[in-house]
């Protein structure tokens, strides 16, 4: 039986051991778990400050794009969820919802996502990063959905806080260091790629984003690779396609 259906006590105890199950192990165990809790497309995890954002989990490299294209834009519902402390809805994307998020909504069109819905991750007035739920059908989420996204989002908060509590004092625990050596490879890539063909690193981005969605590889992979001098990407002029 779904934990929606269950009375508050228990879906409480079934949250709890999921986050404690959750924070033993690597990161993408949460989002993997919330899509089939929530029953959605696909899901974000991000931990995020109001200086650096990082994602913690992804459920397919669609929705790692859609995650990326927000914190290297500075503009999404994630971002909003973020910097406001509520949560966003956009069932239908297509009908004006989101005009200031050109670039997220450009690739959401890409990647046929229909519906987008943010939470914010907060404890005790501090946020700590972003739950973010993708439909490929649009539509507001179902009242047993939106339950349980916000009984998800708590205990999402509370497993992040018990991943760095088992952390040794001054380290990031495992699956939030991976987040962060993460990013710091993507932007070490873009700058590589911005030096290499004299462009902003903005457009160093998604010239990496572009080259995993046609390729169809994350862009985790593809950032490893030009950091690891086995991938260029060819400049405008070139009349050869990328390539290694």
């Amino acid at each position: 039986m779904s934990p929606r259906f269950l009375p508050n006590e228990q879906s409480t105890r079934i949250a709890v051991a999921f986050a404690r199950q959750a924070a033993k192990t690597r990161g993408a165990a949460l989002c993997s778990g919330c899509m089939d809790v929530l029953a959605v497309s696909g899901v974000g995890v991000a931990i995020m400050s109001h200086q650096h954002s990082e994602h913690l989990c992804t459920t397919s490299p669609a929705i790692a794009a859609l995650e990326d294209v927000q914190f290297t834009s500075g503009a999404g519902p994630s971002h909003d969820a973020f910097r406001d402390g509520r949560p966003v809805y956009a069932p239908r994307l297509r009908q004006g919802a989101a005009s200031h998020w050109p670039s997220f909504m450009e690739l959401a069109g890409q990647h046929g996502i229909e519906a987008v819905f943010a939470f914010p991750l907060e404890s005790h007035g501090a946020r700590v990063g972003v739950l973010t739920l993708y439909q490929r059908q649009p539509g507001d989420l179902s009242r047993n959905q939106q339950r349980d996204c916000v009984a998800l989002a708590d205990v999402l908060t509370e497993t992040i806080l018990m991943m760095q509590d088992r952390a040794p004092a001054d380290e990031l625990a495992a699956p939030l260091e991976d987040a962060v050596a993460y990013r710091a490879e993507l932007y070490q890539a873009s700058g590589m790629i911005a030096v290499q063909l004299r462009i902003p690193a903005s457009e160093a981005m998604l010239r990496i984003r572009a080259h995993a969605f046609a390729a169809g590889l994350a862009v985790a992979i593809v950032a490893a690779e030009i950091v690891a001098g086995r991938l260029r990407m060819a400049d405008d002029h070139d009349p050869h396609k990328d390539g290694r």
